[in-house]
């Protein structure tokens, strides 16, 4: 078998020589962002938007990113094609973006050199469906991080962490009123009597790149959607209910606190149409 092969700081690297300084304050202090992206036969999904939200990410950190976006277009090509995974039906590709290396504290190094690292891997297919519980992990909206794709992933590994315990598939966290923010990899939509609802972005949440989609695939279908808070009594009130993410687009959830959940017509219909939309890249 192969060793997989990293893009990193700008030039492709086995994956057992990669090297990153013990002091990258993206290990030290979760100081970073990262965006995680599905191939489709080498052509990747969305890479502008991730691109530019890694870039808007990197602004509000003061992270100046070593390369533009030009070259890590180029850079995410040619790490699905060194992998052999430029063909591959799915694949997934993650960009991480550190501060980089610096001394010891919380003070920001004088002269930075930011650590830039590109991996690829196979995908496999989405989940049919999903078993959730609700998390006691809650989503804060007044942390400047939370609208962030930041390496810091306590709260969600945290969350997921109760799932496992529990025998479920994944987590829905809180919203800071005890109502449903979030999964800890994506984002949740209800629908009821035929009217798609998912939380609001308040800041609590990361408004994902394929929720986005959705919203705008729902509009489009003349089907009513709202931006609003999700109580525990809308989640258990709900005709479906779906997550999002850009690795998986659409997964029903079909099971919630242990009570089953149908895969309904609503999110059948939203899963084709963003199946559609992404092989013509309309969004």
């Amino acid at each position: 078998m192969s060793i997989p092969r990293i893009w990193l700081n700008g030039a492709l690297v086995p994956a057992d020589e990669a090297r990153i300084a013990p002091t990258d304050r993206g290990l030290l202090l979760a100081d970073g962002l990262f965006e995680t992206l599905l191939a489709r036969a080498g052509r990747i999904i969305r890479l502008d938007r991730h691109l530019m939200r890694l870039l808007e990410g990197a602004a509000v950190m003061q992270i100046k990113p070593p390369y533009e976006s030009r070259t890590l277009r180029a850079a995410a090509r040619e790490t699905l094609e060194a992998n052999g995974l430029a063909t591959n039906d799915r694949a997934s590709l993650r960009m991480t973006l550190t501060r980089g290396p610096a001394g010891r504290g919380l003070a920001l190094p004088q002269d930075p050199t930011p650590t830039l690292m590109i991996s690829a891997a196979a995908a496999p297919a989405p989940p049919a469906g999903l078993s959730v519980m609700v998390s006691s992990v809650s989503k804060l909206a007044t942390s400047p991080a939370s609208p962030l794709k930041t390496l810091n992933y306590t709260d969600n590994v945290m969350a997921r962490m109760e799932a496992d315990a529990a025998g479920a598939d994944e987590a829905l966290m809180r919203s800071a009123d005890g109502g449903i923010a979030c999964a800890t990899i994506g984002n949740v939509f209800v629908v009821k009597n035929g009217s798609v609802t998912t939380p609001p972005d308040d800041g609590s949440i990361r408004a994902g790149i394929t929720r986005n989609d959705i919203l705008a695939l729902a509009r489009d279908a003349d089907l009513s959607v709202s931006e609003a808070d999700i109580s525990m009594e809308t989640l258990k009130a709900a005709d479906e209910v779906f997550l999002t993410n850009s690795l998986w687009g659409i997964c029903p959830v079909t099971t919630v606190d242990g009570t089953a959940l149908p895969a309904g017509p609503i999110t059948k219909k939203l899963a084709q149409a963003l199946e559609e939309a992404w092989a013509s890249d309309v969004v």
